[in-house]
């Protein structure tokens, strides 16, 4: 028998619809109202860096993390393989008020050997005139040192520092270094983790920091024995200007981190950055800001539990030290990695993060990772906890995954304090999983919807609490398979 809706009920339905239909043209009028985001991007030029590889990181990074915005792309000076070859213009900027088609200019160039000095005041003439901001990144800072009269010193105010050299020992594979953050609540580097150890070298010195420039970050120089800013804000006669001296090599320059950086740093110059560091409305990306991938091709930056290595033997000291990650290889014992899907199948244990990111200590963060359980299947994963050998780690909590397998927690439950009573998905199939750590307060959601919201009590101290800790993954053992893909962390500014 069909059923007919009364009356009341079709008055409700179509306000429903009505307040669906307001919902979704609000959106789409937010984003018709945001005019897009003209950018430019001045690159090439020198033997000593792969612009041709470059210019596609920041475009496709910005382009994923960033909507509403057009990139204009001048790469030129492919062909100047050796220093000599670097006097070169880029010819846009031969043309008449070229910047007033533009909200922002990236610079990620090296024309090293100019000495035109009309031609480098022109750039910043250009600026000035059409007060439009400018991103600089890496090379730019040690441009244009040759030119005639006193362009370079103008150049070097308008990006805000002096700087001429850089670490040199073992170039061009100088040695990583560990970038601290000096700004943590400024809106650039709430995208940023506090610590990053770089997977590439080349550390800028920079000899003196303009007075009006406020440094976001610096990094400790071990040929110097001091400590070097490695990126900046400034505003040169009412021009924004943010600058980062990371990106010699494509391995740093395509890094989630940089990435990250040099969005916030261009939402930022044209004004479309929030308090919080979030984009204005209309500019969200699909991926969004400060999400850093931790697991790549290999299984760096991990280490599994279990005997990777002997604590108990005698001291490190006189013999040669292993530490206990598994380096450069995708296969562990019971995690190992299959394309960008990590497989947790064999013995009881447990792998946790010991990377680059903040060297694995996590306070205030928001985590999500994609999962698949096969029928009787279970796993966890482990925050505000630390590395152990064997067994369950003793310190931090559990957040369980286990869709049919009997006797344990749910999907979704804190295990042993906040528990989920039914599964909020099926095994066969891949789900969502997001973990969000905001001072005392956890919250769980699965496929988007929260599953599960737990205040720790102020009172709580001992191991198992909120302090700091890493993220651990859990392999259960007995006939357990389950897959994890896109292991992502945003650190959110930590408590006072």
């Amino acid at each position: 028998m069909r059923k007919i809706l009364s009356k009341k009920s079709l008055v409700s339905i179509s306000a429903l619809l009505a307040l669906i239909l307001t919902a979704s043209l609000s959106l789409f009028a937010t984003a018709q109202e945001a005019d897009p985001l003209k950018i430019l991007m001045i690159t090439g030029g020198g033997p000593w860096h792969d612009y041709a590889t470059q210019k596609d990181q920041i475009e496709d990074g910005l382009l994923e993390r960033l909507s509403n915005i057009d990139i204009t792309t001048d790469y030129e000076g492919g062909d100047t393989i050796t220093m000599e070859s670097t006097d070169f213009h880029f010819s846009r900027h031969s043309q008449d008020d070229w910047a007033a088609d533009f909200d922002v200019v990236i610079y990620n160039h090296c024309n090293l050997q100019v000495k035109d000095e009309s031609y480098v005041k022109g750039i910043i003439d250009q600026h000035v005139k059409h007060q439009v901001p400018a991103v600089m990144l890496h090379c730019p800072i040690h441009l244009y040192q040759y030119a005639e009269g006193d362009a370079a010193a103008e150049w070097w105010d308008f990006v805000g520092a002096l700087s001429y050299f850089h670490e040199k020992e073992d170039h061009p594979n100088t040695s990583p270094y560990t970038i601290e953050v000096l700004e943590p609540l400024h809106p650039i580097m709430q995208n940023y983790p506090r610590s990053w150890r770089t997977p590439a070298g080349e550390l800028y010195l920079i000899i003196d920091m303009h007075e009006s420039a406020t440094p976001l970050s610096h990094a400790y120089s071990v040929e110097t024995d001091s400590y070097t800013e490695t990126a900046w804000i400034h505003e040169y006669k009412g021009v924004r200007v943010f600058t980062s001296s990371l990106g010699h090599h494509n391995v740093s320059m395509g890094s989630d981190v940089n990435l990250n950086l040099v969005a916030s740093g261009v939402l930022w110059a044209a004004g479309k950055l929030e308090e919080d560091g979030s984009p204005a409305a209309g500019y969200e990306g699909e991926r969004g800001l400060g999400w850093i991938s931790l697991l790549g091709d290999t299984l760096n930056g991990w280490i599994e539990s279990g005997g990777v290595v002997d604590w108990r033997s005698g001291a490190w000291y006189g013999r040669e030290l292993v530490y206990p990650t598994i380096d450069n290889t995708v296969t562990g014992e019971s995690f190992r990695l299959d394309g960008d899907t990590l497989i947790v199948e064999g013995d009881q244990r447990n792998l946790f993060y010991d990377g680059l990111i903040a060297g694995g200590m996590f306070q205030n963060f928001e985590f999500k990772v994609d999962v698949y359980t096969y029928p009787g299947s279970a796993s966890g994963i482990y925050f505000h906890t630390s590395y152990e050998e064997d067994g369950p780690p003793v310190s931090g909590y559990e957040a369980q995954i286990n869709a049919s397998r009997t006797g344990e927690s749910k999907t979704g439950s804190l295990v042993g304090v906040s528990e989920v009573q039914t599964a909020p998905h099926g095994d066969n199939e891949w789900f969502s999983y997001y973990i969000k750590v905001d001072g005392k307060k956890v919250t769980i959601k699965v496929n988007g919807e929260t599953v599960n919201e737990f205040t720790e009590p102020s009172d709580k101290d001992d191991p198992a609490s909120l302090r700091w800790g890493t993220i651990g993954l859990e392999s259960v053992g007995d006939g357990s398979r389950v897959h994890f893909r896109n292991p992502m962390i945003r650190l959110l500014p930590d408590n006072n």
